[in-house]
């Protein structure tokens, strides 16, 4: 995410986190799954999986608030097994067997999970690529039938896949403070952003501990 996008964040945050405001919000933080979002409640958590873009399935927790704003959820998808996984699938064949086929399975997920968005019904009115700490991803909008507002972004880090959806209803505000919280955290449970170089290639992961969380808002870290 770049220095203007950083500032952005923090005057949204300044801006709509007022001491009332963020009583109703919750700074989400799982260390299994290794991710911050803030939430406008407790998440209801379900454990499920998904299909990954070569028909293999993963698990994956489904992380959900909805409510009169709107739906706002999260699914992250587990891709850490993907080699095992692949290597024990009951339908192998010789074109899904290659020694690194799993690899371009997980890197495929971003590229698959936004076609499987752009297949739904709605006129999309945002498609394009996203980074947050440079963390590269996608992000979509798109405008329902019913005219609500679907805010998607699609994230991979360290091999965990992360899809973040906030629908709202016809004429409510952008989610701004949802759609840009997600954080990656490392496996000690510190929040991490990478360098990378002229190339777009990862040099380098700065990982340091949670900021205090805002005034008011709760933290609620799983394990």
């Amino acid at each position: 995410m770049h220095a203007n996008c950083r500032l952005m964040i923090v005057a949204v945050l300044t801006t709509l986190v007022t001491p009332t405001f963020a009583q109703e919000w919750v700074e989400y933080v799982h260390l299994t799954d290794r991710f911050i979002v803030l939430f406008p409640d407790a998440p209801t958590v379900r454990e499920t999986t998904y299909v990954s873009a070569h028909d293999v399935v993963f698990p994956a927790r489904e992380y959900s608030v909805r409510n009169s704003r709107g739906l706002f959820s999260m699914i992250a998808v587990d891709y850490t097994e993907a080699e095992r996984r692949h290597e024990e699938r009951p339908d192998q064949t010789d074109a899904s067997s290659g020694e690194r086929f799993w690899v371009m399975d997980v890197r495929a997920s971003v590229a698959y999970e936004a076609q499987r968005w752009r297949e739904q019904e709605g006129e999309i009115t945002y498609d394009g690529w996203a980074d947050i700490n440079k963390v590269e991803g996608h992000q979509l909008q798109i405008t329902n039938p019913d005219e609500s507002r679907s805010f998607v972004g699609i994230f991979l880090n360290d091999s965990r896949l992360y899809v973040l959806n906030a629908t709202v209803p016809k004429g409510f505000p952008a989610p701004e403070l949802f759609r840009t919280s997600l954080q990656f955290l490392d496996e000690n449970g510190r929040r991490v952003r990478y360098t990378t170089d002229p190339n777009g290639q990862r040099i380098d992961a700065q990982a340091r501990p949670l900021d205090d969380p805002v005034d008011g808002m709760t933290r609620m870290v799983v394990e």
